[in-house]
C-alpha cells in the first residue's frame, strides 16, 4: 500500500530533512512540497495526498488556516503539524489533525506516526465506513495503539487515567481495565507529547484532565487523588513546581 505526502514549510532544509524521514518508511512517497500556504493548497487541489505535513508558520496562508481549507477538500486527508511553536496544539484538535510534532522532534516519532497512518488505511485500527467524517478524524487524533504482548490495544487517550512501571512491564490503566505492555516510560512519554498527560514521577505519567487534588505523600512528593480509579500516583515537589511553570495555573489543586 502506497501512502503519498505532501510537505508544507518554508525552510527546505527541513523539508528535505522531513522528506528523508517519511520515505525510509516503506511505501511512502512524498509527491509534493510546498514553500507556503498558497502554493501548499494549489497542490493538494491537484494531487490529492493521503498525508500532508504542515509547518504552522508559514508565508501566505498559516498551517491552521491551510489545515481548515484541506479539510473542506478533503476530510480524509491526515494532517500532521510539524512545528517549533506548541502552544497551538489545542487549534489542531480543532481542525482534526491526526498528530502534533514540535520541534525539533525525534526522527523515531515521524515514522511511528507514519505507521499508525498505515494501519489506519489498512482498516486494523479504525473503520472509515459509514462514519461522519469530521467526528472520525477528531477521534483517531484522540487515540494512540498499544502493544500488549503479542496484540495491540486501540486506546482513547481521554479513557487513559496513569501509567506506571510494575516490575518489568509498564502498566496503563484506563476507565474500565488495564493493559501490561514492555515499552518503557520515556517511550510513552514521548507518544504522548501533544496531549495532556505529564511525567509527575520517574514512575508515573498522569493524565492531567484525571486529576481532582493532591495530598502530602512526604516532604519530597504527593499523592495524586484520580477520577476513576483508589489508586493515588505520585508527583514531586519539583514537578509539580515544573507543571505550575508550564501551565502558570494551580491545575492540580481541588476546585
Amino acid at each position: 500500500m502506497e501512502i503519498t505526502v505532501l510537505i508544507a514549510e518554508d525552510d527546505p532544509d527541513m523539508r528535505f530533512v522531513i522528506r528523508n524521514v517519511v520515505e525510509e518508511v516503506e511505501g511512502v512517497n512524498v509527491i509534493g512540497e510546498a514553500g507556503d500556504g498558497l502554493e501548499a493548497i494549489k497542490l493538494i487541489k491537484e494531487l490529492s495526498p493521503q498525508v500532508a505535513f504542515l509547518d504552522i508558520d508559514l508565508p501566505g496562508k498559516n498551517g491552521v488556516e491551510l489545515a481548515r481549507e484541506i479539510f473542506d477538500i478533503n476530510p480524509w486527508t491526515f494532517i500532521i503539524f510539524a512545528t517549533a511553536f506548541s502552544e497551538f496544539r489545542g487549534e489542531a484538535i480543532d481542525v482534526y489533525a491526526f498528530d502534533y510534532l514540535v520541534k525539533p522532534f525525534k526522527m523515531n516519532r515521524v515514522r511511528q506516526t507514519m505507521d499508525r497512518i498505515r494501519l489506519v488505511l489498512s482498516g486494523k485500527l479504525a473503520e472509515r465506513s459509514n462514519a461522519d467524517s469530521k467526528n472520525l478524524n477528531k477521534n483517531v487524533s484522540r487515540k494512540l495503539l498499544f502493544k500488549n504482548n503479542s496484540k495491540f490495544v486501540y486506546l482513547n487517550l481521554d479513557d487513559i487515567i496513569y501509567i506506571t512501571k510494575e516490575g518489568r512491564k509498564t502498566t496503563i490503566y484506563f476507565i474500565g481495565g488495564q493493559i501490561k505492555t514492555n515499552d518503557k516510560l520515556s517511550a510513552l512519554e514521548e507518544q504522548l507529547e501533544g496531549y495532556p498527560f505529564f511525567r509527575s514521577h520517574s514512575g508515573f505519567i498522569v493524565n492531567l484532565k484525571m486529576v481532582k487534588e493532591l495530598i502530602p505523600a512526604s516532604r519530597s512528593s504527593y499523592e495524586l487523588v484520580m477520577e476513576n480509579t483508589k489508586n493515588r500516583p505520585l508527583i514531586t515537589v519539583e514537578k509539580f513546581k515544573e507543571l505550575e511553570e508550564l501551565t502558570n495555573s494551580k491545575v492540580l489543586k481541588s476546585s
